[in-house]
């Protein structure tokens, strides 16, 4: 495994890298995982033994250390966006069957509350929908997922940036 610090590029760099180069897919996973601003190109990734990588970490202007092999960028050029999607749109599914069931459990309290000796009881006061939805446990997908993507390339944040770098 090779390991990369990933810079920001300075606002004047001609530099940029091929759409198939290691650098770039190493931008993208700390663009990504860092939910950084701005187009990949913006960044740079620097091989952490590097003379340049030690000015970096210097200059404390390193945002993340990655490590990648051949295999790990494999997995994030053909995997990664599979899944992401896959995990959207349960997400999505999600949704909507929250607002079914919801507005089947208000037609429900409605036909209770319309009849004539039903009235004192509404299902609603008795069924949850939020909480059996939340038991789907969707946010631990999403949050394995991403754990599982910080493992893989051994993400180490090394500057939180804010939005005063980016400007």
């Amino acid at each position: 495994m090779t390991k990369y610090l990933v810079i920001q590029c300075p606002k004047d760099s001609p530099m940029h890298y091929a759409k198939d180069s290691i650098e770039l897919a190493v931008c993208d996973i700390a663009k990504n995982l860092m939910c950084l601003p701005g187009h990949v190109q913006g960044y740079m990734a620097v091989p952490n033994d590097s003379k340049h990588a030690t000015f970096h970490l210097i200059k404390d202007d390193a945002l993340c250390s990655i490590e990648v092999d051949d295999n790990s960028i494999s997995i994030w050029r053909n995997d990664v966006d599979n899944i992401k999607s896959a995990i959207y749109g349960f997400e999505e599914t999600k949704e909507q069957a929250e607002m079914l069931l919801t507005r089947a459990l208000s037609d429900l309290d409605d036909a209770y509350t319309n009849s004539q000796g039903f009235k004192g009881y509404l299902p609603s006061d008795d069924i949850s929908i939020n909480t059996a939805l939340e038991e789907l446990g969707d946010a631990d997908i999403e949050y394995a997922f991403e754990r599982a993507l910080f493992d893989l390339y051994k993400f180490e944040f090394l500057k939180r940036p804010t939005h005063m770098d980016y400007l």
